[in-house]
């Protein structure tokens, strides 16, 4: 079967080789991000190149199968294509696996990091140097599944510019996991000032000109998730579920979950710092009548007006709100310090572009 964008359907087997079962249920259709800012155009594949970009961080055991992975998917969909993987400081043996790939297969390149700079980091140095009319962004572990793309590049050609990911569930995520993430994304979804789409992920497909806006953006410290929906253009989301790791262990702790639930909250939100005033401007109108309480209770001739123990409690209970408050206008001094620095966010040791007449069909 053969999609109208010029692109072999994935639904009779899976990028791992495996029969789809015919029972199994219908791949979900794209969902548009409203309100959309010009109309769909319609587009081909012909001629197009793309890009993969994944970020890898001790990924050594799994990124052959990657790379086989998403070469049998990529080949049957007709398209032009290359790899761009990109070693964020890997302690393992994943930067000679990267070499050996590269020197066997001409549409794999590498970038190798001077050391560990995070995901988002990584996830910037191979978008800075992907060359592609279509970028697709994803992991290495294969829980982004590589039979999805040409479900993915099916709504580009619809005529998205952006085409999100979200995840439905995740294969053998535990239950403490699933309920945090949950949680956190209700969260950052009440305070953010961006659509930062729930259980959301990096795996994504991005048109040239949406990605030359992203690149255009001058923070240093990004977060895809929240830039990609800012930049605008014509936006969708493609539901899926997340398969397990396939191979290697998770390098994703609550480490990482929290930095990145932070990053979220902090950068794409200011309601921490209003909500200080607005807790402020309550705190003192308080004042202000628990003072016109006093003066009354003295007027009336009391000597001594009742409630120290709870005015005590009541002071200590503000300056603890005052520290915290001071805490938080920390953090957002902390960021601001981080981009007038103007410290690059990767430094790159090694590049290794695909060959130049690999991508052609």
């Amino acid at each position: 079967m053969t999609l109208s964008s010029g692109i072999v359907s994935p639904e009779s087997t899976n990028a791992r080789g495996h029969e789809r079962n015919p029972e199994a249920p219908v791949e979900h259709a794209a969902e548009p991000l409203l309100p959309m800012p010009f109309p769909l155009e319609a587009r081909t594949l012909t001629g197009k190149r793309v890009c993969v970009v994944i970020p890898a961080y001790n990924e050594e055991a799994v990124l052959p199968r990657t790379h086989a992975a998403l070469a049998d998917v990529l080949n049957r969909s007709g398209v032009s294509w290359s790899i761009v993987f990109i070693n964020d400081g890997s302690r393992d043996r994943s930067a000679g696996v990267l070499e050996a790939l590269h020197r066997s297969d001409p549409h794999v390149g590498y970038i190798l990091l001077s050391r560990n700079f995070g995901h988002q980091a990584a996830l910037t140095a191979g978008l800075d140097h992907a060359d592609g009319d279509v970028i697709v962004t994803m992991d290495a572990d294969l829980q982004h599944p590589p039979e999805m793309i040409p479900r993915l590049l099916a709504a580009w050609a619809e005529g998205y510019d952006v085409v999100h990911t979200r995840k439905l569930t995740t294969e053998g995520l535990s239950r403490w996991r699933d309920v945090l993430t949950r949680v956190a994304y209700r969260l950052i979804s009440r305070i953010s000032e961006v659509e930062i789409i729930p259980h959301a992920s990096d795996y994504r497909v991005l048109d040239a000109e949406a990605l030359d806006a992203v690149r255009r953006l001058p923070e240093h410290a990004r977060l895809y998730r929240g830039l990609t929906p800012w930049v605008g253009f014509r936006q969708c989301v493609v539901p899926y579920v997340a398969a397990p790791r396939a191979a290697g262990t998770s390098q994703y702790g609550l480490k990482q979950l929290v930095s990145l639930f932070a990053r979220a909250f902090f950068d794409f939100s200011r309601l921490p710092l209003h909500l200080g005033l607005w807790l402020g401007a309550g705190a003192l109108a308080l004042s202000v009548l628990y003072l016109l309480f006093i003066l009354a209770w003295l007027l009336l001739g009391e000597s001594t007006p009742p409630g120290w123990a709870s005015s005590i409690s009541v002071t200590l209970l503000l300056s603890s709100v005052s520290l915290v408050f001071s805490g938080i206008i920390g953090v957002y001094v902390a960021r601001i310090y981080d981009e007038v620095r103007a410290r690059p966010s990767y430094v790159m040791s090694r590049f290794r572009p695909p060959e130049p007449d690999s991508t052609g069909e």
